[in-house]
């Protein structure tokens, strides 16, 4: 939570202030808006505790006496309280709307001329969009609406994890929604209730994150770093915080890449059905493997009677713009989360969905295209980090859409507002976790185009060089 250990938590500074540059005005001024939006949104709330002007000026990149302005402005319209040995916390009085989902944004402004690389969707070919709009023809043909998705959709969906995945499924076991975000707001909308504790890996999907904040829980992470989630790890934070929710994503883990070794699922897979916590395997990955050999089986394959949500989506295989995603329900849980998508929105676009049908006609094809098309760009990448920012370290990992990046100081948020300056945008890992975790990651996707990779990393060669260079007074901001 921000405020509760800013000393600590510094880092997650960098995802709530995100952008802030963007606004109108002199720097204090965009800065205090960017304060009191946070406060007005629920995610800074009365008594949070914000960083000393220092370090918070510093993790910025400006002077100590823009942040003062603002502050001293936010205090001034009952926004902040100031005390003496007790900090700067958000007044108790502050004006304040009911928690919204906000997903955090990368650093820097929205401007067309910057290099982003914290976007990891993958791009159409002119052949996938003359694709897509004869595949989405037949919709124009319906006149009704289908809640849970599209009859024949759905149908689709259910024999394929029967088929493929091991996973006996029904078509009424399965909820079309609009994309896999949707899909978890749902479920945390429909389980948790303000204060119940949920668990996340950390790192793990800001998606995911800021849907569970946003539903008031209480987060709990499990480390995944430095070997993986340790099965025992998590069972002994289950027992102890009772949670009412858990997110796991055990294949080609956002953001670090990783497999859960089929051993560990199993273990998990029986302590979830045991202990009858609901939980949600994140699948949107899964089918991003370079090898071509299929991951281990699904926690929910290992243990058919666990309430264990499947959660799906085509925007990592194909196109983010789709908007289709899917829910594999265990029995018990059907019933709400179908109504809870019936009165979300009566169902999803049916030209999409009739564009996601014609194309899981042949979800093999949808993989090796896509398999084809990122291996190079995530081996051109590492060889570009390692020829010119050898002192960054990471992994080659076997699926997924990111390098997870290993600085080699604990300077990554101040660096991501360093580079902003520099025309990049980034996205610090720390910023990914519901705990304090060492500020020394970066998460980099290997979707970008091919032929825009070497300026990109040239550009960030040079923010890095830019970034070791300061002076002591600027280090100390």
């Amino acid at each position: 939570m921000p405020g509760s250990d800013p000393a600590a938590d510094l880092p997650r500074w960098t995802a709530l202030l995100a952008g802030w540059r963007a606004g109108e005005g002199p720097l204090p001024i965009r800065l205090a808006a960017q304060i009191r939006a946070a406060i007005e949104r629920g995610e800074l709330r009365p008594g949070d505790r914000l960083p000393a002007e220092r370090p918070l000026a510093a993790l910025l990149g400006v002077s100590r006496a823009t942040v003062v302005t603002a502050l001293d402005d936010l205090t001034a319209g009952g926004w902040l309280r100031r005390r003496v040995g007790s900090g700067t916390r958000v007044s108790a009085t502050a004006p304040r709307a009911a928690p919204v989902l906000t997903l955090r944004t990368p650093v820097g402004g929205a401007q067309p001329a910057e290099l982003d690389f914290t976007i990891a969707v993958p791009l159409l070919s002119d052949a996938q969009r003359e694709q897509l709009r004869d595949a989405s023809a037949d919709a124009f043909r319906e006149s009704v609406y289908h809640p849970h998705g599209l009859p024949d959709l759905r149908a689709r969906l259910a024999e394929l994890y029967t088929i493929e995945g091991g996973l006996p499924t029904t078509p009424e076991q399965v909820v079309v929604t609009s994309g896999a975000q949707q899909a978890i707001a749902l479920i945390a909308a429909t389980l948790l209730r303000r204060g119940d504790a949920a668990l996340l890996e950390t790192p793990t999907y800001f998606g995911a994150i800021d849907v569970f904040r946003a539903a008031g829980a209480a987060l709990v992470g499990v480390p995944v770093l430095g070997g993986g989630l340790n099965p025992d790890t998590f069972m002994a934070l289950a027992r102890e915080h009772g949670p009412r929710l858990a997110f796991l994503t055990p294949t080609y883990q956002n953001p670090t890449g990783g497999v859960l070794p089929l051993r560990a699922r199993e273990r998990l897979a029986a302590f979830v059905q045991q202990a009858n916590l609901p939980t949600i395997e994140d699948d949107t990955l899964l089918d991003l493997g370079f090898s071509g050999d299929p991951p281990p089986p699904r926690l929910a394959a290992l243990a058919p009677a666990a309430p264990i949500i499947t959660v799906g989506s085509l925007s990592k295989l194909y196109w983010a713009g789709l908007r289709v995603g899917w829910m594999r329900l265990p029995p018990g849980l059907a019933a709400p989360l179908g109504q809870a998508k019936t009165l979300a929105d009566f169902g999803g676009s049916l030209p999409a969905q009739h564009a996601a049908l014609h194309l899981l006609r042949d979800p093999e094809a949808l993989r090796r295209q896509r398999r084809e098309a990122v291996t190079p760009a995530r081996d051109l990448l590492a060889t570009l980090l390692r020829t010119e920012l050898p002192d960054w370290t990471f992994e080659l990992p076997g699926g997924g859409q990111f390098l997870w990046v290993t600085l080699p100081t604990p300077e990554a948020s101040r660096f991501t507002h360093h580079a902003a300056r520099h025309g990049l945008r980034l996205f610090p890992g720390a910023a990914m976790s519901v705990t304090p975790l060492p500020d020394q990651y970066l998460r980099l996707p290997f979707t970008l185009d091919p032929a825009r990779l070497p300026e990109t990393v040239h550009r960030l060669r040079d923010a890095w060089v830019s970034f070791q260079g300061r002076s002591g007074s600027e280090r100390l901001a």
